[in-house]
C-alpha cells in the first residue's frame, strides 16, 4: 500500500490508476477534491458510472453484491465509494470481506474512512483488500494542522498561479484554520481580484474574513504547550460556535488524567517539586499516547508541580459543578482563568483564588 497526501494524488493518477483507493481523515474539501480527482481519472478510463453510498444498518448488500458480479445495461465499469462509519462491526467486517472478493477489473473500489488504526489494518477485510491490491493507494484528507496549514497555502497558491508574501500566508492561516473550504474560496476571490496574481499582505488583509473553526482538542493541546494567546483565542472561537462547555471539560480532564498518571512518582516526591520528566519515555510508551502528543505533555512536565496539577484538578471539579448545578453564566470567564493558570508556571497565587 502507498501512502500518498492530497497533493500528490494529481500525479499519482496520471501515472496509473489503482484499483483500490483509501480516503482517510474527516476534512470535507480534501475528501470532496480527492473523490473527483479519482472519478476524473476514472472516466478517461471508461469507467462511466459511480456509486456513492454512506454504509449503515439499512445498507442493501445483497445490491452491492450484485452489482459486482453483473454488467449493467448502459455502462461497462463501475466506480464504487462506501463511506465507511467510524466504528466496524463484526457483521460490516464480513460483508466487506465479501465485498472485495467479488471485485474484478471493472469496478475501483474507494472506501473512505475517519482514520486507519493498527486494529483495523489487522481485520481480515482489510488483509484481503491489500491481497486483492497491494500497489493500492492510501490518500491522507487529515486537515492540515497549525504547523503544516502554511506549506499547505504555499503549494495550492503556486498551482493557482499566484505568488503570496509569507506574511499573507500567515494571514490566511490565523483566518482560516481548521477551514479550508473558506480558505480555498478566498484564494478565488482574491486571484479574481488581483489579475497580476500577486498577493500582498495588505491585499489579504483587505479581503480575508475570520473563519477559523476550532475543535476543543485544539483548545487543550494549546494549554499543554502554554500557549496562551492561542488557548485564549480557541476558546472565543468555541464560544461563539455554541460548544457546550461541559465537552471541553471533559476533554481537558482526560488529558489531565494522563498528566496525572505520567507524573506518579517512583520515590516520594516534595509536593513543590517539578514533575518528573526522566521517567516520560517509558510512561508514554507504557500509556500508548500518540507520538505528535508527546511533546506537549513534556512541555507541560517542564512548567507544572505536583501542587499545581493538584490545585488545576480542584479547580476543574469546581468548574463542572457550576456547569451541571448552577448553569454559571460566567463559565467561559472561568475556563479563559483556568487557561492563564495551565498556561503559566508558578501560577500559585491564581490558584489560591
Amino acid at each position: 500500500m502507498n501512502r500518498i497526501s492530497t497533493e500528490q494524488l494529481g500525479s499519482s493518477l496520471q501515472h496509473r490508476l489503482a484499483k483500490l483507493y483509501y480516503l482517510v481523515g474527516q476534512d470535507p474539501l480534501l475528501l470532496s477534491e480527492s473523490q473527483d480527482l479519482i472519478s476524473q481519472a476514472a472516466l478517461m478510463q471508461g469507467f462511466d458510472e459511480k456509486n456513492v453510498i454512506s454504509v449503515d444498518s439499512n445498507t442493501n448488500w445483497n445490491d452491492l453484491f450484485e452489482r459486482c458480479q453483473s454488467m449493467g445495461l448502459f455502462f461497462n465499469k463501475q466506480i464504487l465509494f462506501l463511506n465507511l462509519p467510524e466504528n466496524l462491526s463484526t457483521t460490516l467486517q464480513q460483508q466487506l470481506q465479501e465485498l472485495i472478493s467479488l471485485l474484478n477489473e471493472d469496478i475501483l473500489l474507494v472506501l473512505q474512512l475517519t482514520k486507519l488504526t493498527k486494529t483495523t489494518e489487522k481485520q481480515k477485510w482489510f488483509i484481503q483488500s491489500h491481497d486483492y491490491d497491494p500497489q493500492a493507494i492510501l490518500v491522507s484528507c487529515q486537515t492540515p494542522n497549525i504547523e503544516q496549514l502554511p506549506r499547505w497555502i504555499s503549494n495550492r497558491a503556486k498551482t493557482m498561479g499566484l505568488t503570496i508574501e509569507e506574511q499573507a500566508i500567515q494571514l490566511l492561516c490565523y483566518s482560516y484554520e481548521n477551514n479550508l473550504l473558506a480558505l480555498k474560496q478566498s484564494l478565488q476571490l482574491l486571484a479574481l481580484l488581483y489579475p497580476d496574481s500577486k498577493l500582498t499582505y495588505q491585499r489579504v488583509q483587505a479581503t480575508v474574513e475570520q473563519s477559523s473553526v476550532f475543535t476543543p482538542f485544539q483548545w487543550v493541546d494549546a494549554l499543554l504547550e502554554g500557549k496562551i494567546k492561542r488557548a485564549q483565542r480557541i476558546l472565543m472561537g468555541l464560544q461563539a460556535e455554541d460548544v457546550q462547555p461541559i465537552i471541553l471539560l471533559r476533554t481537558l480532564q482526560r488529558d489531565l488524567m494522563t498528566l496525572l498518571v505520567l507524573s506518579k512518582p517512583q520515590h516520594k516526591a516534595p509536593i513543590r517539586s517539578n514533575l518528573p520528566v526522566q521517567q516520560l519515555r517509558e510512561q508514554f510508551d507504557k500509556l500508548k499516547v500518540w507520538q505528535n502528543r508527546r511533546p506537549l505533555f513534556s512541555q507541560a512536565f517542564q512548567r507544572l508541580t505536583y501542587k499545581q496539577l493538584y490545585l488545576i484538578f480542584q479547580q476543574l471539579a469546581q468548574l463542572e459543578r457550576a456547569v451541571k448545578q448552577e448553569f454559571s453564566q460566567d463559565i467561559w470567564d472561568k475556563l479563559a482563568e483556568l487557561s492563564v493558570v495551565i498556561c503559566q508556571p508558578n501560577n500559585m497565587a491564581l490558584l489560591s483564588h
